[in-house]
């Protein structure tokens, strides 16, 4: 079997029976003459008798190439970046250029150097053709043809930034490429020029660049995100097609048009991409040459932990189960002695992973399997596997609006329409400052870092739907580490974010809810000095909605969490970070609890969603998940800045206001102003639907002018 399963995980490993079988097929390819030539030579070669391989060479080569091993040790040829691969990858590209392959799949997990292997492939290739005396005679094409690499990715600027950059770094850095075989790079980084017209293009899936070209050896990187594209066939129906597929498909045929000899290839295609989804095309195209037992086709699929030094790890490790459509993933903790075999009977892999990586699996198990472990992840998955980081980030010391007089009496929800009992004497608090003339007046403050702006996100609904709407602020700001794309570990500063408000908003029986009375709740907070900066919404019905807030001076714009995962990826980092610090709210924790990871139609990635109904028998939903991530990505990404109060402390404004000498006429018309008590304390807060003889909601004086 050319391609088999080892560790879980595709490789192609060849029998010694097989190698014989590949060298009797090229054998049996070659022309009549050159067949018998080359028994001729193998026969004298079994007598013992001695042949000049070298004058052989000579025909085509300028000089014999060296091998592999030695292009990647020798500091003439690539030995300073060569000498960088790990010994593992080393041994992978001896065993590609010694097995006679013509393309090559590099999969597996962030970090393992799947591009940097692929462009040292690369390097090999373009320091063969460079030892040709006449490469397009070698190759059976018109003499003063170019011969091309093509390397392609998501985006030109992509390609340009990773495999180009990537391969300019090795051949500039090469004596022997400088000396024997030099380069000129465009200044767009899109074409590179060598001797005897040879040519490496750069592009992307959608570009044209490679229409008409003699494509010699290719390579497509991350070929699993470069997502579908839409196309009409002969009968007139929509049809989806993988990029990667298409764009792969297209280079093959190039290269087997131009170059393929006898059944032969001499170039190399090259896959690689990181793990995606169990249908991505690099997948596909694995199961495929195994199903074909395709000799030529190279696998190697690695863990991060595969690739380096052992030295890197101790000899602890722990075991995790990895789901599939059926079944989700797991950490085995070890506690039942037939707990592996368990899972083995479901039909799940279970695989070992160093102990040093547990704190990764832990935070995001799906995430970690895919990124560290390279596994593509299966099917609906749980999106928030450690749900007890969402029970602990439920502070009950943090005073909530929502609170009666008893601390476990918790208003969650509110169906629009009828009174709203705020507790703002929970969070905010009451002063008196002077204002000019001598008069005071009486202002709300929040107890919680007032001068910070607020942020909000609304979730509107649809007819007969729940309203999330949550409220939040930056509290502070703390050192996290975190892991990069190579495995090595970092700090960073995050923020800390607090809750000010999360509440569920049902619609009257039969009606709906209207955005003005959520507008209304906003307003009231700002009432009472919290200063709501920023406010985000969804889609449905916003437009109204954010010219409002902006008339009311706050920027306000439509954010959907539905487009994109990272709102919701953001949250989960912070809660897993324990960044973030919420009111009680047992909806909201149930939705959190529930969240899945659903992939979407025709391989286009994934969406985070509800479950249609919930464990304890009720409808899915995530109104307030929605809100709660919303809120944490603004904050995350839209950092505010520390406002300049109007009025920042009770001693600056004594200072200026205490001058009961100022004469005013010229603003009031002569008339003298009429001091009013305002703002005193209630017993029932406050409001959406305000009671009418609350005295706390007193306006303030009106001063003409």
């Amino acid at each position: 079997m050319l391609i088999q399963d080892k560790d879980g995980r595709p490789r192609s490993i060849r029998t010694p029976e097989e190698e014989v079988g590949v060298l009797s097929e090229d054998i049996g390819h070659l022309p009549e003459g050159e067949r018998q030539a080359l028994m001729e030579m193998y026969a004298q070669l079994q007598a013992g008798e001695k042949y000049d391989l070298e004058q052989v060479a000579n025909v085509e080569y300028e000089s014999p190439p060296v091998d592999i091993r030695t292009f990647l040790s020798e500091p003439y040829f690539l030995g300073e970046s060569g000498g960088a691969l790990w010994p593992a990858l080393q041994d992978d590209l001896v065993e590609l250029f010694e097995g006679d392959y013509y393309e090559a799949a590099f999969g597996g997990a962030l970090g393992v150097g799947k591009t940097y292997i692929a462009t040292t492939a690369l390097s090999y290739v373009l320091y063969q053709m460079s030892c040709l005396k006449d490469p397009q005679r070698a190759y059976g094409i018109a003499p003063g043809s170019h011969i091309y690499m093509a390397m392609l990715s998501v985006t030109e600027r992509v390609a340009r930034r990773v495999p180009i950059n990537e391969l300019l770094g090795k051949i500039t850095h090469s004596r022997y490429f400088k000396e024997k075989f030099p380069s000129k790079a465009a200044p767009s980084l899109l074409e590179i020029r060598f001797p005897n017209q040879i040519m490496i293009v750069a592009g992307s899936t959608g570009s044209s660049a490679m229409i008409g070209l003699n494509v010699f050896s290719g390579f497509i990187d991350e070929v699993s995100f470069l997502g579908t594209a839409k196309d009409v066939d002969r009968m007139g129906r929509l049809i989806v097609t993988d990029r990667g597929e298409v764009i792969y498909k297209s280079i093959v045929r190039r290269m087997k048009s131009r170059f393929q000899k006898i059944g032969r290839l001499p170039g190399l295609m090259i896959l690689a991409s990181s793990k995606e989804r169990p249908t991505a095309f690099i997948e596909k195209r694995i199961e495929q040459a195994r199903e074909e037992k395709d000799p030529h086709f190279f696998v190697r699929d690695r863990a991060t932990w595969q690739v380096k030094p052992a030295g890197d790890f101790t000899d602890e490790t722990f075991k995790v189960a990895v789901g599939n459509e059926k079944h989700h993933s797991r950490i085995l903790d070890g506690s039942r002695d037939d707990e592996e075999k368990k899972y083995l009977d479901l039909g799940l892999q279970v695989i070992e992973v160093p102990l040093e990586y547990k704190p990764d699996f832990e935070r995001d198990l799906e995430g970690s399997l895919r990124d560290i472990a390279g596994f593509p992840t299966l099917a609906v998955s749980p999106y928030i596997n450690r749900t007890e980081k969402i029970f602990e980030a439920v502070d009950d010391t943090l005073p909530n609006p929502m609170e009666g007089l008893d601390k476990e009496d918790i208003q969650e929800e509110w169906v629009a329409d009828t009174i709203l009992d705020i507790n703002w004497n929970r969070i905010a608090v009451q002063s008196e400052r002077r204002i000019q003339g001598g008069y005071t007046e009486t202002f709300w403050r929040p107890l919680r870092h007032p001068d910070v702006p607020r942020y909000a996100h609304i979730d509107p609904s649809l007819s007969g739907d729940a309203t999330g709407l949550v409220i939040a602020h930056i509290a502070g700001w703390t050192e996290v580490v975190r892991r990069d794309r190579a495995g090595e570990e970092y700090n960073e500063t995050a923020p800390l974010i607090e809750t000010d408000l999360v509440l569920r908003i049902l619609p009257p029986p039969g009606d709906e809810i209207l955005l003005s009375d959520v507008r209304a709740i906003i307003y009231q907070f700002m009432d009472h000095g919290f200063s709501v900066r920023y406010v985000t919404l969804d889609q449905y019905q916003s437009a109204d909605a954010i010219q409002q807030f902006k008339k009311r001076g706050m920027e306000s714009e439509l954010l959907s969490v539905d487009k994109t995962t990272q709102p919701y990826d953001l949250l989960k980092t912070t809660l897993y970070e324990g960044r973030i610090r919420m009111h009680r709210h047992a909806w909201c924790q149930r939705e959190l609890t529930q969240l899945q990871r659903v992939p979407k139609p025709r391989g286009k990635g994934y969406k985070i969603d509800h479950p249609q109904m919930g464990p304890d028998g009720k409808p899915g939903t995530k109104d307030i998940a929605d809100a709660l991530a919303a809120t944490t990505f603004n904050l995350t990404q839209r950092i505010p800045g520390i406002p300049i109060p109007i009025q920042s402390s009770a001693s600056a404004d004594t200072r200026v206001l205490e001058r009961d000498d100022v004469d005013h006429s010229w603003v009031t018309d002569g008339k003298s102003l009429i001091k009013q008590e305002s703002g005193k304390e209630t017993s029932g807060g406050g409001i959406v639907g305000t009671r009418p003889e609350d005295p706390g909601n007193k306006p303030m004086p009106f001063i003409k002018g």
